[in-house]
């Protein structure tokens, strides 16, 4: 078949998935037209994946988690060689950009994370697809044009070492990191620019970069990865860690590590948009995979892993994820002028 012939259908096959998603909206309560549709669209990918045979996905998540994704996905559908690489944000962008330029992506399926996400969809390189479980996805965490679906969310906060740090002397707010007896305590991710821009949003840009240049000073020690700063304050090599995942924190207090979270609020977000490549090799797998994960069996095991499900009709596993958090709304704009604050970022040396 033809590229060009194979990009029809697929135009066809979006406007399909579009179709779906507006009949379960239209007939919430009668939803049996909306279901049937469903199973066909189902069908049809199947019957592409089937002729394809192999999936790609590119991921800036863990590799356990990948694992037990692409496990599960291939339980489902055997008949599917999976494949995935794993790298951090920064580095996946930078591939996947380079990729688009020369029109031969190797990828399907990427969830890069955060505003390097919407950098992506505004190059180009995302193909538009509104899967039929799309309509279950919260609209806070989905692109209203259809280009990519946050498959859970992340959020950011501050973690500290138990041992090391008394009940009483817990920072409780931003503020109270900038007391010199925490100078050289403090871990923080290498790659935290979107915090950054969060924060300057949460504090004005004014206050917030005098903020930041007077943390700069705290003589933070960076490493990259989040959950590795993480194990450094559990391991108590440093007291206290910025930007931090609560789901990872929750993971290692299962195991007894010496480790808890709060977070100041408004708890800043960070969404993992699923996305499909416009120059896809699988295009049909790669949008059953998409379904796949927005399925509620997929987010049950999104939720599994700790991390805390878009899909509405999918609890965390962690009570405390489940009500009573004030988190930041997801800024979409904040792509705008993000070159100018990573600049700046780097040049307090927060890196």
């Amino acid at each position: 078949m033809s590229i060009w012939k194979q990009k029809s259908k697929l135009h066809i096959y979006t406007l399909f998935g579009i179709l779906v998603s507006a009949l379960y909206i239209i007939f919430p309560c009668n939803n049996t037209s909306a279901a049937q549709l469903e199973r066909a669209s189902t069908a049809t990918l199947v019957e592409g994946a089937k002729k394809e045979g192999k999936l790609m996905w590119y991921t800036a998540g863990g590799v356990m988690e990948a694992e037990l994704i692409l496990k599960k996905f291939k339980a489902k559908y055997p008949f599917i060689e999976t494949q995935y690489l794993r790298t951090n944000g920064e580095q996946l962008m930078i591939r996947i950009m380079t990729e688009h330029q020369t029109k031969k992506s190797r990828w399907d399926v990427a969830k890069v994370g955060g505003i390097k996400s919407l950098i992506l969809k505004q190059k180009g390189i995302f193909a538009k697809y509104i899967s039929p479980e799309s309509s279950f996805i919260n609209s806070d965490f989905k692109d209203p044009e259809g280009y990519w679906t946050s498959i859970y969310l992340g959020l950011l906060v501050t973690g500290y070492n138990t041992r090391l740090v008394s009940p009483n002397e817990v920072p409780k707010a931003w503020g109270d990191l900038l007391d010199p007896k925490w100078k050289g305590t403090i871990a923080m991710p290498t790659d935290s620019y979107e915090w950054f821009v969060y924060m300057l949003k949460i504090m004005g840009e004014k206050k917030g970069l005098e903020y930041m240049k007077k943390l700069s000073e705290q003589n933070i020690t960076f490493r990259a990865g989040t959950t590795l700063n993480a194990q450094l304050v559990a391991a108590g090599e440093t007291s206290i860690g910025i930007r931090l995942y609560p789901h990872r924190i929750e993971e290692m207090k299962k195991k007894g590590a010496p480790i808890e979270w709060l977070g100041y609020e408004p708890i800043i977000p960070l969404i993992h948009p699923l996305a499909v490549s416009e120059y896809a090799p699988h295009p049909y797998t790669a949008r059953l995979f998409v379904d796949f994960l927005l399925s509620k069996e997929g987010q049950e095991i999104i939720a599994s892993t700790y991390n805390i499900p878009t899909r509405v009709d999918v609890d965390p596993i962690i009570p405390r994820f489940k009500k009573g958090l004030k988190i930041l709304p997801f800024d979409e704009n904040l792509v705008n002028g993000y070159d100018k604050y990573l600049q700046v970022y780097r040049d307090m040396k927060f890196r």
